[in-house]
């Protein structure tokens, strides 16, 4: 049985509270007219102008440019600047209008880290996607292959890289698929023969188990890695959906500190799937906010242990043991607290949640395959 069934069926076999089965109740049949867009609901604005033909459109801006309560206003630079805030937002990721700063924010403020997690697990996360961190990332594949009880790598795609180069991609999978293997391509308007990406020889390779880390902040390098280790691996993925980056920008300035991206090149699987605006979705979906994904990332990043977020020491609490000893393992805490002095359990720690259940899963999978191996003992 497979370490990936076992995690299914940990999951799917464990027994649903009754008081889950009282809150479910009939959903009674759509009414047909309700499925009509509503001219007051903002959601529905898309469908009722897609109901608009060119007339229709046409006349709409003429009623408004003429009898509009403020229509001198209605100049064609507020009409042209209102279409293009509409196409943008029609366009989701597939166009937008960036500043400078705003540019910038997008790019990972994050180092690349890798540590052991356990005897038997490893975690590695990418920082900005660069050739550099594909030095680093070989030097931890042959650690971890000299280590033979490193059985399980986690992979975190999580740092917010918004688009990187996708020869990088290429460099990455190649660690982890043999030479030869047909990754992914690029295909460009106007082109009938994609650009392909196939994999080399790496200097390094892992062969042996793997888990992915997404979630809405995994950028298009990350986003395509992960497709295709899924596709090729079936390797667990746990966490959130991400956003379907996979797109090639470009970035053109159109006027003082205003940076128009747009997409000109879409990345497609071997089978000519695409994932634009479709994104990845996990196995198993869990969430950690941002804000704490983040503070956990810095904090490794100025040396602090990642294992330190996943095994939190408890507050010592009065006891039996402490008890019949005749202490009280709670007593510097209160006086801390009778002081009004700062204690270590004041905030409740960072949790990554989405980390963590990678962790328990892999425990709870060792723990079934040391049952196993008892049980062929005897």
């Amino acid at each position: 049985m497979t370490r990936k069934l076992i995690f299914f069926l940990i999951l799917f076999s464990l027994p649903l509270p009754g008081r889950v089965f009282a809150q479910i109740k009939t959903v009674p049949p759509a009414n047909p007219a309700s499925e009509e867009p509503e001219a007051d609901d903002p959601g529905k604005l898309r469908e009722l102008i897609d109901g608009l033909n060119q007339d229709n459109l046409q006349q709409a801006f003429r009623l408004l440019r003429t009898e509009y309560i403020k229509h001198q206003d209605l100049d064609f630079l507020e009409i042209n600047r209102a279409a293009l805030q509409g196409l943008l937002d029609r366009l989701d990721f597939g166009a937008m209008l960036l500043t400078e700063k705003s540019r910038s924010a997008r790019n990972s403020p994050f180092k690349f880290y890798t540590t052991a997690l356990a005897k038997d697990t490893a975690y590695l996360r990418f920082g900005r996607y660069s050739k550099d961190e594909i030095i680093r990332l070989d030097q931890a594949i042959k650690k971890y292959n000299e280590t033979k009880y490193i059985r399980t790598l986690i992979l975190d795609l999580r740092s917010p890289q918004a688009q990187a180069d996708f020869s990088i991609a290429a460099d990455i999978l190649g660690r982890f698929r043999p030479p030869g293997d047909l990754l992914f391509k690029i295909r460009r308007p106007g082109n009938d023969r994609p650009t392909l990406f196939v994999s080399k020889p790496a200097p390094a390779n892992w062969r042996r188990d793997l888990i992915l880390l997404v979630d809405h902040e995994t950028g298009n390098v990350a986003e395509i890695i992960s497709a295709v280790l899924k596709r090729d691996l079936n390797c667990l993925i746990i966490g959130e959906k991400t956003p379907g980056l996979t797109v090639e920008y470009r970035d053109i300035s159109i006027g003082k500190d205003r940076i128009l991206r747009y997409a000109i090149a879409e990345v497609v699987l071997a089978d000519d799937s695409s994932i634009f605006q479709k994104g990845v979705t996990p196995d198993i979906a869990n969430f950690t906010s941002p804000k704490v994904k983040q503070a956990i990332y810095r904090a490794t990043d100025r040396g602090k242990r990642l294992r330190d977020f996943l095994f939190q020491k408890q507050r010592p609490r009065l006891n039996e043991a402490a008890l019949v000893a005749g202490t009280d393992p709670e007593l510097d805490y209160y006086l801390l607290r009778s002081a009004r002095q700062k204690t270590p359990w004041d905030q409740p720690p960072l949790q990554d949640r989405v980390l963590q259940q990678a962790v328990d899963l892999l425990n709870t999978a060792s723990f079934f395959d040391q049952k196993k191996e008892e049980s062929g003992k005897k």
